[in-house]
């Protein structure tokens, strides 16, 4: 599913805000009844930038919902939520943080 989604945003959504911005999909998950998916999205940008992009994404899910529909051939295809990501960011500055510790203490981290 998280490949799909990809591969249709990247090739086929119009909306400017998706085509103008770095982000991907982190992960997919669905619900047990394949009725919901919440799919974790990392957005390499400001606020604005990332509020957008979630925005964009929230107004194309019904036209992404109706492609997965033809693409994935299941029976059911979940309704999507976009939820914004920081893992990556927060994993960057915690790595900052430690460099910074290492080399006040005369290391190389």
């Amino acid at each position: 599913m998280q490949v799909v989604l990809s591969d249709l945003v990247r090739l086929r959504a119009k909306d400017p805000d998706l085509q103008a911005a770095i982000f991907s999909f982190l992960g997919v998950e669905v619900s047990p009844d394949l009725s919901h998916a919440n799919v974790r999205v990392s957005v390499f940008g400001d606020d604005a930038q990332k509020g957008a992009v979630l925005a964009a994404l929230d107004r194309s899910e019904p036209f992404l919902h109706r492609e997965m529909a033809r693409e994935l051939h299941m029976r059911r295809v979940p309704r999507m939520s976009f939820i914004l990501d920081e893992s990556i960011e927060e994993g960057d500055r915690l790595t900052t943080l430690m460099r910074e510790v290492a080399h006040s203490e005369g290391r190389e981290f």
